[in-house]
């Protein structure tokens, strides 16, 4: 299967389509959007089907080779955002605190790019080891201690407010609800109740449709905001998960994982968070652009990678790991 073919069947697939949608709704201004409460519960549901699809995989599946993995994956998250940063003072006009915001969310990873992910591949048949789900549960955290390192060292960040900067990073909902499904995933597994998961997981593809035409609306309603983007700034959003997705694919390779494992690895080391690192931002370093970070985030490198970072991927994993 050539890349043209694996992009036009990620654009056909049933997921993107609602993303399109959505975004092109947004152009036309129709601009109805979930209510919040509404958005937040598919996002919730989401993340706790992932966490209880890979509850038992968890179990099966502890090695050394994983633990290794793991703490290779955990290291360059740490490093990453000191090279953005890096890129980002040096190659853009960007100030100091907003790089710091930029980069940590570049080093973190996207829950909802990992999801789109596995819906690619469970469209084209390919497997994996879900047990990836406990490295996404994971890499969250090291970036957002890196970007607290920076924003120290710069002296852009606010002391005072730490306390609820750990509570924000530890107990985020985000990371609470993964953990929360692998927790019910390992109990079904033990107990084996399959039926359990298979009920949870019946309706998650509708639930990703519907989650994902409503974040086409939101990104289409930032497009203002992309407009006060410099090209050097813009381009960083493409280059940088192209990075990622690189070395993802090297330590897949030296790892020896299938394809669907290795795309997957590649997909979350090439993605930027928008909602768990963006939440400790906010308290870490208040003198950060959140018109920057954001939209950086969301509006450009989450549909690049939506639309076309997984193909590439995928077809890198193909190439690579057969």
């Amino acid at each position: 299967m050539d890349i043209l073919n694996i992009l036009f069947s990620n654009l056909i697939a049933i997921p993107v389509i609602f993303f399109l949608l959505g975004i092109l709704f947004s152009i036309f201004r129709i601009n109805w959007l979930f209510r919040p409460k509404i958005h937040s519960l598919l996002t919730y549901f989401l993340l706790f089907s992932i966490g209880v699809k890979g509850g038992g995989a968890f179990m099966q599946h502890l090695t050394n080779d994983f633990f290794l993995l793991l703490g290779v994956i955990l290291a360059w998250g740490l490093i990453q955002p000191f090279i953005s940063y890096g890129i980002l003072r040096k190659f853009t006009k960007t100030d100091a605190a907003t790089a710091t915001a930029i980069a940590a969310c570049f080093g973190s990873v996207s829950v909802m790019t990992f999801v789109a992910a596995t819906a690619f591949l469970e469209k084209l048949q390919v497997p994996y080891q879900t047990l990836v789900i406990a490295v996404l549960a994971m890499m969250e955290v090291p970036a957002i201690l890196s970007g607290l390192f920076i924003s120290k060292w710069k002296k852009e960040s606010v002391v005072d407010n730490t306390k609820n900067l750990w509570i924000h990073t530890l107990f985020n909902k985000s990371i609470l609800m993964i953990f929360l499904g692998m927790a019910i995933g390992m109990i079904c597994y033990r107990l084996q109740l399959s039926y359990v998961p298979a009920g949870i997981l019946m309706i998650f593809k509708p639930c990703l449709c519907l989650f994902l035409l409503n974040m086409g609306l939101l990104i289409g309603k930032q497009r203002k905001d992309l407009n006060q983007f410099s090209w050097s700034l813009t381009l960083f959003a493409f280059y940088t998960p192209l990075i990622g997705g690189a070395f993802g694919m090297a330590l897949s390779y030296l790892f020896g994982l299938d394809v669907g494992t290795g795309t997957l690895i590649a997909v979350l080391i090439a993605s930027a968070s928008y909602i768990a690192v963006p939440a400790a931002v906010r308290i870490a370093i208040p003198a950060a652009k959140e018109a920057l970070y954001i939209p950086l985030a969301l509006g450009i490198a989450f549909p690049f990678n939506v639309l076309i970072g997984i193909p590439i991927y995928y077809f890198s994993a193909l190439k690579l790991l057969s």
